[in-house]
């Protein structure tokens, strides 16, 4: 299929209507050749990434992250981006970014981590206007149910994101309504505290916003990566019924630049 065709695929599940507003979805790169036949799903583009694409013989990426966040001015050999762009170019491999349509589609980013961590009864923290859809309710983050001890919930946390996590104490130890934005959320705090949750899960909370939260919520950073690493298979499975005529692949690369020493004597203070 073609490239709009196949971009016009995705639009019809990731609705562009239901992203943040100027968020940057949609077509990135398009290559010479504008045919869709292999499709390759990631978190964000990495030069491990377009090797990994490269040995699948994949014409297409369709990523999470936006690789292009700004005009691109040069493409200059020591820029990252500007280094991955030009390599995708003279792949002939084509970019599509779905970011915050994804995080707003209903079995999306918000609804994959509510599902590990175990939550019930979920609906959008954010609903998103009028989107009806078989599919459910398009928005963004979530809000769910649990019967945990806070200790259980942390313990469940960071096994599912295989991360230490950092936390502030919620108002009560037993949890029974947990607010979630996969990424960076700290944004929709506000609303999260409105909609009666015990606690927040995001990530790239700053010291100060865990002050802030002190007797009004817990908050739960597990990392941005550690939160979000479950979307190429996600994507993935959204897009596996409108494309059907395109092989769809998930990436298996880790794309965190972060990395964590947690030496066995530490011990918390």
């Amino acid at each position: 299929m073609t490239l709009a065709d196949f971009q016009d695929r995705v639009h019809s599940v990731l609705l562009p209507a239901a992203a943040m507003q100027g968020d940057p979805i949609g077509t990135q790169i398009a290559s010479s050749a504008c045919e869709v036949s292999r499709v390759f799903t990631c978190m964000e583009i990495t030069d491990a990434v377009v090797d990994e694409a490269i040995k699948a013989s994949c014409d297409t990426i369709v990523t999470f992250h936006p690789l292009i966040y700004s005009p691109l001015k040069a493409l200059a050999g020591q820029d990252r981006v500007a280094r991955l762009v030009a390599r995708l170019v003279r792949s002939e491999i084509s970019v599509v970014c779905v970011h915050t349509s994804f995080d707003a589609f209903p079995q999306g980013t918000n609804m994959i981590f509510a599902q590990k961590l175990g939550l019930s009864q979920t609906h959008p923290l954010q609903p998103a206007e009028a989107h009806d859809s078989p599919l459910g309710v398009y928005g963004m983050g979530i809000v769910g149910y649990c019967n945990l001890e806070f200790h259980e919930l942390l313990e469940r946390v960071s096994t599912v994101c295989s991360s230490p996590v950092r936390f502030s104490n919620p108002a009560t130890s037993q949890i029974t309504k947990v607010a979630i934005v996969a990424g960076s959320g700290m944004s929709f705090y506000q609303r999260a505290v409105d909609s009666g949750a015990d606690v927040f899960i995001t990530a790239d909370v700053k010291y100060h916003d865990f002050h802030a939260a002190t007797s009004t919520i817990g908050i739960i950073d597990p990392g941005h990566y550690e939160m979000e690493q479950f979307v190429p298979q996600g994507i993935l499975s959204s897009l596996s019924d409108v494309c059907t005529g395109c092989e769809l692949i998930a990436s298996t690369v880790r794309t965190s630049p972060v990395e964590y020493y947690v030496p066995q004597t530490l011990q918390r203070h």
